[in-house]
């Protein structure tokens, strides 16, 4: 196995075992919404003090659609949904080790941030600080940053291939 296979190796795994993290994390968002929405009386263990809350960031009206989907789209679903189907959908897409789709998890990651910088300025909004959603934004962060890495060494591989080939 060559050294380029090898590290491409690490970091599909360090992608996935990212998306595995991200997927755990978007799934106890989801499971806190539902039993927040059934019992108002239920209590989070992310719920530390009145401003360290997780029940009171994804029961807030950004909680779901980002707060920009109206209700009455089909795209409206908790925001934690969105999470679950990202995460399923880079594990898939990082399997592969070809330029284009390794392009795609880089900007579905650029999105990600993007989304991620967005929901912190509604924590900041909510004067709230959400330990799940926080976290949630660190995964991102380093999902870009393994999808960037994993980006950079196949263009380094076809950019050598092309070039023994032309010569």
């Amino acid at each position: 196995m060559t050294a380029i296979k090898k590290s491409l190796q690490k970091l599909n795994a360090g992608i996935i075992t990212t998306c595995i993290v991200g997927f755990a994390g978007s799934y106890y968002a989801y499971y806190v919404e539902l039993a927040k929405e059934k019992d108002d009386l239920y209590e989070a263990m992310c719920d530390i003090s009145e401003h360290v809350s997780c029940t009171k960031a994804f029961s807030s009206e950004y909680g779901k659609g980002f707060g920009i989907i109206p209700e009455t789209s089909l795209l409206y679903a908790p925001n934690p949904v969105y999470g679950l189907i990202f995460y399923v959908l880079v594990t898939i897409l990082s399997i592969s080790n070809r330029r284009m789709t390794s392009a795609l998890v880089v900007t579905l990651g650029i999105c990600a941030n993007l989304g991620t910088i967005y929901l912190a300025y509604i924590l900041y909004k909510l004067s709230n600080i959400c330990v799940v959603c926080v976290s949630l934004y660190v995964v991102n962060a380093i999902l870009l940053i393994l999808a960037v890495k994993k980006h950079r060494k196949l263009c380094r591989k076809n950019g050598t291939n092309k070039k023994k080939k032309s010569k």
